[in-house]
C-alpha cells in the first residue's frame, strides 16, 4: 500500500522498490559481464599480436639474415633511411625502426614512421599499438627478473591490468611472473607480484610485462 504524504504526494510501495532494485541489479550484472568480455577479448587479441610478431620476426630474419631495426643494409633494401649497426642485437634507437622495417618488408600491416625524440624514446608513430592503450616495443635491452642477458623481449605494455597479465601468462606459460616466457619487467616485482611469484591480482595494479621471444 502506498503511503500518502501531507502534500498529497505518494511514496513507493515495497513492490515497486523491489522491482527497481532488481532492475538495477540486472544492469550492474550486465556492465560487469560486458567488462569481463572486453578484458577477455583484449587478452585474446594480445595473444594473436604476439604470435603474429613472432612469425614476422622469423620471416624477416629468414629473408634478410638480420634483425629488424638492427639491419645495417635497411636503406639499400628499401626499408627506410635508417639502418642499425648490424651487431645482432636490437638496441637503443634501433627499436624505433623495428616496426617500420617489418611493415615495409610486408610482414606486418600498418603505417609506421621510425624515429625517436631527443631523449632516445621512440616516437608514438614508430611503434605498434597494443591492446591496452599503449605500445609494443621489441628489443634486446629490456630485462625480466630471470631473463638471460640480451634476450629478445617484446614489451606487452607498460600499464596493463595485472589480472590481464596473469591470464596472458597462464595461456602462454606457467602463470609465474618471475620466470618463463612471460615476466614482469625488472624493477616492478614488489608492485606486481606475490611472495610466491604469482601476479598479484588482489592488489590490482597496472604493470609492465615482457614476452621473452628467445
Amino acid at each position: 500500500m502506498k503511503q500518502t504524504s501531507k502534500n498529497g504526494q505518494h511514496g513507493f510501495s515495497l513492490l515497486e522498490l523491489a522491482i527497481a532494485l532488481a532492475v538495477l541489479a540486472i544492469l550492474a550484472g550486465g556492465v560487469l559481464k560486458g567488462r569481463e568480455l572486453l578484458n577477455s577479448a583484449r587478452v585474446q587479441a594480445t595473444l594473436t599480436d604476439i604470435a603474429n610478431l613472432e612469425t614476422a620476426l622469423s620471416a624477416f630474419q629468414a629473408r634478410y639474415s638480420a634483425l629488424p631495426g638492427d639491419f645495417i643494409a635497411a636503406s639499400a633494401a628499401g626499408l627506410s633511411n635508417s639502418g642499425g649497426d648490424g651487431n645482432g642485437l636490437i638496441e637503443n634507437e634501433e627499436a624505433c625502426q623495428v616496426f617500420t622495417h617489418l611493415q615495409l618488408s610486408g610482414f606486418i600491416q600498418g603505417d609506421f614512421a621510425g624515429g625517436s625524440d631527443e631523449n632516445g624514446n621512440c616516437n608514438p608513430g614508430s611503434t605498434m599499438n597494443n591492446q591496452f592503450s599503449g605500445q609494443y616495443l621489441l628489443n634486446n635491452t629490456m630485462q625480466g627478473p630471470n631473463s638471460r642477458a640480451n634476450a629478445m623481449a617484446l614489451l606487452i605494455g607498460e600499464a596493463v591490468p595485472v589480472a590481464q597479465l596473469a591470464e596472458i601468462d597462464r595461456k602462454l606459460d606457467d602463470g609465474n611472473a618471475l620466470r618463463g616466457a612471460v615476466q614482469v619487467l625488472s624493477g616492478e616485482e614488489e608492485l606486481c607480484t606475490t611472495e610466491t611469484g604469482q601476479w598479484d591480482e588482489a592488489q590490482g595494479s597496472n604493470c609492465a610485462a615482457l614476452y621473452i621471444i628467445r
